[in-house]
């Protein structure tokens, strides 16, 4: 039974990252879209990156608006520029593979178009217009500008509480609500699986926890659900940051679970601490498995427990 539950456990993460690539538009049906980061950070972007014939193409505005440029439309020419305020800038016309980058004239590898109402520019263009190095994962479903994300088994971190809900398809959700800047979305598939909770920062995903059934487990059978999760974790991450099991200051020797003992391990994987913790508590035992975005951990935790 805890082999069952913890590979549910594992399980629900992988379908959680499968189920947030973003379906491309209809206009564009023979296309495969996916999840865009820029410097780290998922883009601001409500129309997906798309490929087309071997093409990477994103939506040009929005994406470079999280690059700091502004777009304009030439009334009388149609021609589309965005410009940052250093003057770095892109001109393109829809329908043609000619474009203008920093003064330069340059062929795209594909031609600007619209794609439902959104213009679109071939993803290589904005390393020619920034330099920045630019990229595309098919296994994981990720594209990128800046370093490549560390994404492999982790959540996508931005989406909102309305894409996880699009995106839960069967499964229950127990309880919603916020308060401040926090706002929550616990699911449950069925009793014997794991709850999963989406702890939204400002209305983007920032925190996952995953708390597994547990019931019927000893004290030496939970350790070794821990010892099962905490290897699972290894072959993904590598070794932990940190490793401990609480002990008595004094003489070092181990806390039992019961009496406040507790094992925790953590890695960090790019802007995402992960966290496995088995500890004792008022009503028996707790195990949970925790992915926060580290950069806003400590704002997060703050919003929490002021709501607590």
């Amino acid at each position: 039974m805890k082999k069952f539950t913890y590979f549910t456990l594992m399980g629900c993460l992988v379908v959680l990252l499968g189920l947030f690539s973003f379906t491309a538009p209809t206009s564009a049906a023979a296309a495969v879209s996916y999840t865009l980061y820029v410097d780290g950070t998922v883009s601001s972007a409500k129309t997906p990156v798309v490929v087309e014939k071997n093409v990477t193409l994103i939506p040009m505005k929005a994406v470079l608006a999280d690059l700091k440029y502004v777009t304009t439309v030439d009334k009388k020419t149609k021609a589309i520029t965005a410009k940052n305020s250093a003057g770095s800038y892109i001109t393109v016309n829809l329908g043609s593979k000619k474009a203008k980058i920093n003064g330069s004239n340059v062929n795209l590898a594909a031609a600007a178009k619209t794609l439902s109402g959104t213009t679109y520019i071939p993803l290589s263009a904005v390393k020619q217009l920034t330099g920045k190095p630019i990229g595309l994962d098919a296994s994981e479903g990720v594209a990128w500008i800046g370093e490549k994300p560390a994404t492999a088994n982790l959540p996508v971190w931005g989406i909102t509480p309305e894409q996880v809900k699009s995106a839960a398809g069967y499964s229950t959700l127990l309880d919603e609500g916020g308060q401040g800047d926090i706002y929550l979305l616990l699911y449950q598939d069925s009793m014997e699986d794991p709850e999963e909770l989406y702890v939204f920062y400002k209305n983007k995903l920032a925190k996952v926890v995953f708390s597994p059934v547990i019931s019927g487990l000893n004290e030496v059978g939970l350790v070794g659900f821990y010892d099962g999760a905490f290897d699972s974790l290894v072959k993904s991450y590598g070794q932990p940051i940190t490793d401990v099991v609480g002990a008595y200051e004094d003489t070092l020797e181990q806390i039992p679970l019961l009496d406040g003992g507790y094992y925790m391990s953590e890695w960090k994987k790019g802007d995402t601490l992960i966290t496995l913790l088995l500890q004792g508590t008022e009503d028996g035992y707790s195990v949970s498995m925790q992915y926060v975005k580290a950069s806003i951990e400590a704002q997060v935790e703050a919003a929490l427990d002021a709501i607590q």
